[in-house]
Protein backbone atom coordinates (compact mmCIF):
# COMPACT_ATOMS: atom_id res chain seq x y z
CA UNK A 1 0.00 0.00 0.00
CA UNK A 2 1.61 3.17 -1.10
CA UNK A 3 1.73 6.04 2.01
CA UNK A 4 -0.36 8.81 2.09
CA UNK A 5 2.62 11.21 1.59
CA UNK A 6 6.69 10.60 1.16
CA UNK A 7 8.16 13.14 4.21
CA UNK A 8 11.39 14.45 2.95
CA UNK A 9 13.45 15.53 5.82
CA UNK A 10 12.79 16.56 9.57
CA UNK A 11 13.01 20.09 10.48
CA UNK A 12 12.98 20.52 14.51
CA UNK A 13 12.23 19.18 17.87
CA UNK A 14 9.99 19.83 20.50
CA UNK A 15 11.21 19.49 24.43
CA UNK A 16 9.18 20.47 27.42
CA UNK A 17 11.30 21.72 30.10
CA UNK A 18 11.30 22.81 33.44
CA UNK A 19 12.95 25.66 33.26
CA UNK A 20 13.84 27.44 30.12
CA UNK A 21 17.02 29.66 31.51
CA UNK A 22 19.05 26.12 32.70
CA UNK A 23 18.02 24.58 28.38
CA UNK A 24 19.07 27.91 27.14
CA UNK A 25 22.56 27.34 28.91
CA UNK A 26 22.52 23.42 27.87
CA UNK A 27 21.87 24.69 24.17
CA UNK A 28 24.35 27.04 23.82
CA UNK A 29 26.81 24.65 25.30
CA UNK A 30 25.84 22.57 22.68
CA UNK A 31 26.14 24.57 19.92
CA UNK A 32 22.98 26.04 19.69
CA UNK A 33 21.71 29.99 19.02
CA UNK A 34 19.02 31.69 21.24
CA UNK A 35 16.39 32.71 18.55
CA UNK A 36 13.32 34.08 20.73
CA UNK A 37 13.12 33.05 24.55
CA UNK A 38 9.87 34.28 26.61
CA UNK A 39 8.60 32.93 29.89
CA UNK A 40 7.19 29.60 28.23
CA UNK A 41 8.52 29.15 24.56
CA UNK A 42 12.48 28.81 23.91
CA UNK A 43 13.79 28.38 20.22
CA UNK A 44 17.13 27.80 19.49
CA UNK A 45 19.06 27.49 16.22
CA UNK A 46 22.47 25.83 14.52
CA UNK A 47 24.42 27.13 11.69
CA UNK A 48 22.00 25.74 9.30
CA UNK A 49 19.51 27.45 7.48
CA UNK A 50 16.33 26.23 9.71
CA UNK A 51 15.03 29.54 11.38
CA UNK A 52 15.07 26.74 14.74
CA UNK A 53 16.06 23.20 15.11
CA UNK A 54 14.89 23.06 18.75
CA UNK A 55 11.64 24.33 20.37
CA UNK A 56 11.54 24.19 24.24
CA UNK A 57 8.31 24.67 26.16
CA UNK A 58 8.56 25.32 29.55
CA UNK A 59 6.62 22.71 32.24
CA UNK A 60 7.23 19.42 33.61
CA UNK A 61 10.04 17.61 31.22
CA UNK A 62 8.46 15.50 28.75
CA UNK A 63 8.91 15.09 24.49
CA UNK A 64 6.22 17.02 22.89
CA UNK A 65 7.12 16.14 18.72
CA UNK A 66 9.19 15.84 16.07
CA UNK A 67 8.47 18.35 12.89
CA UNK A 68 8.88 16.09 9.64
CA UNK A 69 8.70 18.22 5.98
CA UNK A 70 6.29 17.83 3.26
CA UNK A 71 7.56 17.83 -0.33
CA UNK A 72 4.08 19.93 -1.39
CA UNK A 73 1.41 22.14 -0.37
CA UNK A 74 -0.79 19.48 -1.89
CA UNK A 75 0.94 16.89 0.59
CA UNK A 76 0.43 18.56 3.50
CA UNK A 77 -3.30 19.24 2.22
CA UNK A 78 -3.64 15.50 1.43
CA UNK A 79 -2.28 14.42 5.01
CA UNK A 80 -4.42 16.90 7.21
CA UNK A 81 -7.51 15.32 5.02
CA UNK A 82 -6.38 11.81 6.33
CA UNK A 83 -8.29 10.59 9.64
CA UNK A 84 -5.41 11.12 12.34
CA UNK A 85 -4.23 14.56 11.21
CA UNK A 86 -5.43 17.72 11.89
CA UNK A 87 -6.63 20.65 9.97
CA UNK A 88 -3.59 22.68 8.69
CA UNK A 89 -2.71 26.04 10.77
CA UNK A 90 -0.67 28.76 10.16
CA UNK A 91 2.72 28.93 11.91
CA UNK A 92 3.63 32.06 14.15
CA UNK A 93 7.25 30.93 14.72
CA UNK A 94 10.43 32.62 12.54
CA UNK A 95 10.45 31.40 9.24
CA UNK A 96 6.06 31.24 9.18
CA UNK A 97 4.87 28.12 7.00
CA UNK A 98 1.76 25.62 7.73
CA UNK A 99 1.38 22.74 9.81
CA UNK A 100 -0.42 19.68 10.47
CA UNK A 101 -0.50 17.46 13.50
CA UNK A 102 -1.05 13.91 14.78
CA UNK A 103 -0.26 11.36 17.47
CA UNK A 104 1.69 7.94 16.63
CA UNK A 105 0.28 4.64 18.48
CA UNK A 106 2.77 5.81 21.26
CA UNK A 107 1.04 8.89 21.63
CA UNK A 108 4.34 10.86 20.65
CA UNK A 109 3.80 14.12 18.64
CA UNK A 110 3.91 14.23 14.92
CA UNK A 111 3.81 17.51 13.33
CA UNK A 112 4.04 17.84 9.45
CA UNK A 113 5.75 21.33 8.08
CA UNK A 114 5.67 23.20 4.61
CA UNK A 115 7.02 26.62 3.44
CA UNK A 116 8.92 27.55 6.53
CA UNK A 117 11.22 30.00 5.26
CA UNK A 118 15.47 30.02 5.40
CA UNK A 119 16.19 32.49 7.79
CA UNK A 120 17.72 35.58 6.35
CA UNK A 121 21.23 36.19 7.86
CA UNK A 122 22.19 32.65 7.03
CA UNK A 123 25.60 32.24 4.72
CA UNK A 124 26.58 28.83 3.94
CA UNK A 125 29.31 27.54 5.74
CA UNK A 126 31.86 24.11 4.70
CA UNK A 127 34.28 22.02 6.25
CA UNK A 128 38.27 22.02 5.53
CA UNK A 129 38.22 19.73 3.18
CA UNK A 130 40.34 16.40 4.15
CA UNK A 131 43.26 14.65 3.45
CA UNK A 132 42.97 10.90 3.72
CA UNK A 133 45.89 8.71 2.29
CA UNK A 134 46.02 9.18 -1.12
CA UNK A 135 42.97 11.20 -1.37
CA UNK A 136 44.37 14.30 -0.97
CA UNK A 137 41.58 17.62 -1.46
CA UNK A 138 43.45 20.59 0.83
CA UNK A 139 46.85 21.63 -0.17
CA UNK A 140 48.15 25.23 0.86
CA UNK A 141 45.47 25.48 3.56
CA UNK A 142 45.93 25.36 7.01
CA UNK A 143 43.62 23.66 8.76
CA UNK A 144 43.18 26.06 12.22
CA UNK A 145 40.09 26.20 15.20
CA UNK A 146 40.89 28.27 17.75
CA UNK A 147 40.98 26.31 21.06
CA UNK A 148 37.80 26.19 23.33
CA UNK A 149 35.96 27.06 20.06
CA UNK A 150 32.06 26.01 20.16
CA UNK A 151 31.18 23.03 17.82
CA UNK A 152 29.12 24.11 14.84
CA UNK A 153 25.82 22.13 14.58
CA UNK A 154 24.09 22.25 10.89
CA UNK A 155 21.02 20.68 11.57
CA UNK A 156 18.57 18.24 13.91
CA UNK A 157 19.02 15.28 12.13
CA UNK A 158 17.19 12.37 13.64
CA UNK A 159 15.66 11.28 16.84
CA UNK A 160 14.77 7.93 18.97
CA UNK A 161 11.95 6.52 20.96
CA UNK A 162 11.07 4.25 23.56
CA UNK A 163 8.43 2.50 21.67
CA UNK A 164 5.60 0.04 23.76
CA UNK A 165 5.14 -1.91 20.59
CA UNK A 166 7.92 -0.93 17.49
CA UNK A 167 5.68 -2.72 14.83
CA UNK A 168 2.98 -1.10 15.21
CA UNK A 169 4.90 2.44 15.13
CA UNK A 170 6.76 1.65 11.99
CA UNK A 171 3.50 0.62 10.42
CA UNK A 172 1.69 3.77 11.54
CA UNK A 173 4.96 6.04 10.17
CA UNK A 174 5.05 4.23 7.23
CA UNK A 175 1.61 4.67 6.12
CA UNK A 176 1.68 8.70 6.54
CA UNK A 177 4.88 9.64 6.24
CA UNK A 178 6.26 7.07 3.88
CA UNK A 179 9.24 5.78 6.15
CA UNK A 180 10.99 2.71 5.58
CA UNK A 181 13.05 0.11 7.75
CA UNK A 182 17.10 0.21 7.27
CA UNK A 183 18.36 -1.96 9.63
CA UNK A 184 15.88 -4.30 12.07
CA UNK A 185 17.80 -5.64 15.94
CA UNK A 186 16.38 -8.39 16.76
CA UNK A 187 17.10 -10.94 19.66
CA UNK A 188 17.75 -13.68 18.21
CA UNK A 189 17.14 -15.35 14.93
CA UNK A 190 14.76 -12.83 12.45
CA UNK A 191 13.22 -15.78 10.70
CA UNK A 192 11.84 -17.31 14.28
CA UNK A 193 8.15 -15.72 14.14
CA UNK A 194 8.68 -15.42 18.41
CA UNK A 195 12.00 -13.56 18.37
CA UNK A 196 11.37 -10.02 20.26
CA UNK A 197 11.79 -6.91 18.41
CA UNK A 198 13.97 -4.57 19.77
CA UNK A 199 14.99 -1.47 17.66
CA UNK A 200 14.88 -0.18 14.52
CA UNK A 201 16.41 2.35 12.36
CA UNK A 202 14.30 3.83 9.77
CA UNK A 203 14.91 6.50 6.79
CA UNK A 204 13.04 8.36 4.75
CA UNK A 205 11.72 7.01 1.02
CA UNK A 206 13.53 9.63 -0.67
CA UNK A 207 13.46 7.78 -4.46
CA UNK A 208 16.37 7.41 -5.73
CA UNK A 209 17.76 10.46 -3.43
CA UNK A 210 19.83 9.45 -0.69
CA UNK A 211 18.80 9.63 2.57
CA UNK A 212 19.80 9.83 6.15
CA UNK A 213 20.30 6.08 7.38
CA UNK A 214 17.90 6.92 9.98
CA UNK A 215 15.35 9.27 10.45
CA UNK A 216 13.82 7.58 13.45
CA UNK A 217 15.48 4.25 15.96
CA UNK A 218 12.69 2.71 17.78
CA UNK A 219 13.88 0.99 21.11
CA UNK A 220 11.74 -1.16 22.83
CA UNK A 221 10.01 0.42 25.78
CA UNK A 222 9.86 -2.21 27.95
CA UNK A 223 13.94 -2.93 27.79
CA UNK A 224 14.41 0.66 28.17
CA UNK A 225 12.13 2.68 29.90
CA UNK A 226 9.69 0.16 32.11
CA UNK A 227 7.27 0.35 29.18
CA UNK A 228 6.43 3.59 28.62
CA UNK A 229 7.26 5.45 25.95
CA UNK A 230 8.49 8.62 25.04
CA UNK A 231 12.27 10.32 24.16
CA UNK A 232 15.63 8.20 24.02
CA UNK A 233 17.62 11.01 22.70
CA UNK A 234 17.62 13.66 19.99
CA UNK A 235 20.59 14.04 17.49
CA UNK A 236 21.83 16.96 15.77
CA UNK A 237 24.10 16.76 12.99
CA UNK A 238 27.71 19.01 13.04
CA UNK A 239 29.59 20.45 10.46
CA UNK A 240 32.58 17.38 10.50
CA UNK A 241 34.37 15.34 13.17
CA UNK A 242 36.27 17.92 14.51
CA UNK A 243 32.95 19.64 15.80
CA UNK A 244 31.96 16.55 17.93
CA UNK A 245 35.49 16.64 19.80
CA UNK A 246 35.32 20.00 20.36
CA UNK A 247 31.75 19.74 21.16
CA UNK A 248 32.78 17.25 23.65
CA UNK A 249 35.72 19.13 25.43
CA UNK A 250 33.18 22.01 25.58
CA UNK A 251 30.86 19.65 27.69
CA UNK A 252 33.32 17.97 29.77
CA UNK A 253 34.69 21.60 30.81
CA UNK A 254 31.18 22.63 32.03
CA UNK A 255 29.59 19.42 33.23
CA UNK A 256 30.70 19.63 36.81
CA UNK A 257 29.33 23.55 36.73
CA UNK A 258 26.29 22.97 34.82
CA UNK A 259 25.39 19.53 36.09
CA UNK A 260 26.02 17.78 32.69
CA UNK A 261 26.48 13.91 32.22
CA UNK A 262 28.41 12.32 29.19
CA UNK A 263 26.00 9.31 28.71
CA UNK A 264 28.17 7.58 25.40
CA UNK A 265 31.13 8.74 23.50
CA UNK A 266 32.65 9.62 21.37
CA UNK A 267 32.32 6.69 19.30
CA UNK A 268 31.44 5.18 15.45
CA UNK A 269 27.99 3.27 15.48
CA UNK A 270 28.02 0.46 13.24
CA UNK A 271 24.20 1.23 12.18
CA UNK A 272 24.42 4.27 10.58
CA UNK A 273 28.02 5.11 10.70
CA UNK A 274 27.88 7.39 12.45
CA UNK A 275 30.66 9.79 14.82
CA UNK A 276 28.87 10.41 17.66
CA UNK A 277 28.58 11.37 21.48
CA UNK A 278 25.88 11.62 23.71
CA UNK A 279 25.29 13.96 26.47
CA UNK A 280 22.21 14.62 29.24
CA UNK A 281 21.24 17.53 29.76
CA UNK A 282 20.33 18.93 33.65
CA UNK A 283 17.17 17.71 33.06
CA UNK A 284 18.47 13.95 31.78
CA UNK A 285 17.46 14.48 28.32
CA UNK A 286 19.61 12.88 26.01
CA UNK A 287 21.31 15.28 22.79
CA UNK A 288 23.78 13.79 20.62
CA UNK A 289 26.40 15.44 18.77
CA UNK A 290 26.93 13.02 15.21
CA UNK A 291 28.66 13.64 11.69
CA UNK A 292 29.62 11.54 8.93
CA UNK A 293 26.52 9.02 8.64
CA UNK A 294 26.02 6.37 5.93
CA UNK A 295 23.29 7.69 2.85
CA UNK A 296 20.87 5.41 1.51
CA UNK A 297 18.34 5.47 -1.32
CA UNK A 298 15.43 3.45 -1.32
CA UNK A 299 17.54 0.61 -3.18
CA UNK A 300 18.49 -0.70 -0.48
CA UNK A 301 17.11 -3.59 1.25
CA UNK A 302 16.13 -3.56 5.38
CA UNK A 303 18.92 -5.69 7.23
CA UNK A 304 18.09 -7.66 9.67
CA UNK A 305 20.52 -8.49 12.68
CA UNK A 306 20.54 -11.35 15.19
CA UNK A 307 21.83 -8.74 18.69
CA UNK A 308 22.58 -12.44 20.47
CA UNK A 309 25.22 -13.16 17.90
CA UNK A 310 26.54 -10.17 16.14
CA UNK A 311 25.76 -6.52 17.09
CA UNK A 312 27.32 -5.02 14.60
CA UNK A 313 25.26 -7.09 11.94
CA UNK A 314 28.92 -8.08 9.65
CA UNK A 315 30.10 -11.73 9.45
CA UNK A 316 33.12 -12.18 11.41
CA UNK A 317 32.57 -9.16 13.61
CA UNK A 318 32.88 -9.53 17.94
CA UNK A 319 29.53 -8.42 19.26
CA UNK A 320 30.17 -4.76 20.73
CA UNK A 321 27.84 -1.53 20.86
CA UNK A 322 29.85 0.10 18.47
CA UNK A 323 32.72 -0.29 15.88
CA UNK A 324 35.55 2.17 18.26
CA UNK A 325 35.06 4.43 21.49
CA UNK A 326 34.20 3.94 24.97
CA UNK A 327 31.87 1.02 26.28
CA UNK A 328 28.11 2.01 26.37
CA UNK A 329 27.19 2.79 30.29
CA UNK A 330 23.98 0.68 30.56
CA UNK A 331 22.78 1.70 33.68
CA UNK A 332 22.97 5.32 32.55
CA UNK A 333 21.88 4.91 28.89
CA UNK A 334 18.86 2.16 29.51
CA UNK A 335 17.51 4.34 32.41
CA UNK A 336 15.12 5.91 30.22
CA UNK A 337 12.25 6.01 32.47
CA UNK A 338 9.71 9.20 32.26
CA UNK A 339 12.09 10.89 29.62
Amino acid sequence: MEPIIKAIDVQYCTLQCPDLDIQEQFLIHFGMHTVEKSEDTLLMRGEGPQPFIEKCIRGDKKFISAAFIAASMDDLKKLSESEDFSDIEELTTPGGGFVTRAKDPDGIGVEVVFGIEERPDYSEISPYPTNEGTNVNRVNQIKRYPKGSYPKIIRFAHYGINSKDISKAMDWYKKHLGVIPSDKLWAGDSKDSNTPLMGCFSRLDRGKEPADHHTIFWLDANAQSEGIPGLNHVSFEMLNIDDVFMGHEIMQQKKEEFNYELEWGVGSHYQGSQIFDYWRSPFKQTHEHQTDGDLLDNTIPCNDINMIENTGGMPGDAPGPSQWGPPINLGTFGDKRGI
